[in-house]
């Protein structure tokens, strides 16, 4: 089940006021107002969670046919993983 936040519209307990977590079903409604208080309350927007299993290897990064890139100490950017694009990517001069 996803982890919902929560958070109130205007005042508030101390509870809504910093914000809350909530474990919901998707089917379940957003709650409207908070649990502690009743004062009207929404939900945010929070970071997702991405997890992976596989490593973001070089040779998996082949297979995928993506590219890769790293910053080197000039600032340009020197591909070191795929076959598409510049093998450097050099830094505007100012």
């Amino acid at each position: 089940m996803p982890l919902y936040e929560y958070a109130a519209l205007a005042g508030g307990c101390r509870k809504c006021r910093r914000g809350f977590e909530v474990v919901q079903k998707l089917a379940e409604p957003k709650l409207r107002k908070c649990p502690a208080c009743g004062k009207a309350v929404e939900r945010l927007l929070g970071a997702v969670g991405v997890h992976t299993k596989y490593a973001l290897s070089k040779s998996r990064l082949n297979d995928a046919g993506m590219t890769q890139y790293r910053k080197t100490s000039d600032g340009s950017y020197e591909r070191t993983a795929g076959h598409r694009g510049p093998k450097l990517i050099r830094k505007p001069e100012d």
